[in-house]
């Protein structure tokens, strides 16, 4: 897949180092793959979001691969950053990486967290096309944080799930699938379910629970009625 045509992010993905304010040499972490930039990448171009939210920057990797999409399509897109630890724990390493690559203008950095972000953005009326959830990766939060973006998604819309093979978000996208009309779009990535040990990599290949991301696009505005009941 093409990967995105950003020099800040080509440097960083080929050295896997970023360069801080103070101009010293430090290794990345807490990242996403180069093969899952590129489809991040090729996401945002098919689906020309006019607001995208992702959860969770860290050192803006996937911030830098959605960001220089919205600006290749030139159609005024914006991104909406929701990280409660950048400016502290990742001393802004994110938003500086973004400001190298002199797409700031295009973005917004919210440092809460999503739980208490999310019903804030719905309540002011936030509409958005697309969204990337990598953050608290615990079954209660990925659900909350999917469970928000759909009541701000609008229809067509598409959101995309990273660390797919962590039991937890296997369970949301089971629920994603069984309590929402969502339609798995293809991402051209290779199943991979290596794990810590050999068990868990078996485990995630019986499950299908692959490490690759998995992208859903909603197919209609609709929630079950107060007797609905299916195991996820």
């Amino acid at each position: 897949m093409e990967p995105p045509p950003n020099k800040v992010l080509e440097e960083i993905l080929a050295t896997g180092r970023m360069t801080d304010r103070d101009g010293q040499s430090r290794p990345i972490y807490s990242n996403i793959s180069a093969g899952h930039v590129a489809a991040l990448y090729r996401a945002i171009l098919q689906q020309r979001p006019k607001q995208a939210i992702e959860i969770g920057m860290c050192c803006g990797i996937s911030t830098l691969a959605m960001l220089t999409a919205l600006q290749q399509l030139g159609e005024g897109g914006r991104l909406i950053s929701i990280d409660p630890w950048q400016m502290s724990h990742e001393k802004g390493m994110g938003m500086w990486n973004v400001r190298r690559a002199g797409l700031d203008s295009l973005h917004e950095l919210i440092e809460k967290p999503s739980h208490a972000a999310l019903p804030e953005l719905l309540g002011k009326g936030c509409r958005i096309d697309f969204a990337y959830i990598d953050g608290n990766h615990l079954f209660d939060y990925a659900l909350l944080d999917f469970f928000y973006l759909d009541k701000m998604l609008n229809v067509g819309g598409v959101i995309g799930f990273n660390d797919c093979g962590w039991l937890s978000i296997h369970h949301v996208l089971n629920y994603v699938r069984t309590h929402r009309k969502y339609h798995e779009l293809e991402t051209g990535l290779p199943k991979q379910y290596e794990g810590r040990n050999f068990l868990v990599s078996l485990a995630r290949r019986v499950q299908g629970r692959s490490n690759s991301d998995r992208y859903f696009q909603k197919l209609e505005d609709w929630e079950p009625d107060g007797n609905f009941y299916r195991h996820i």
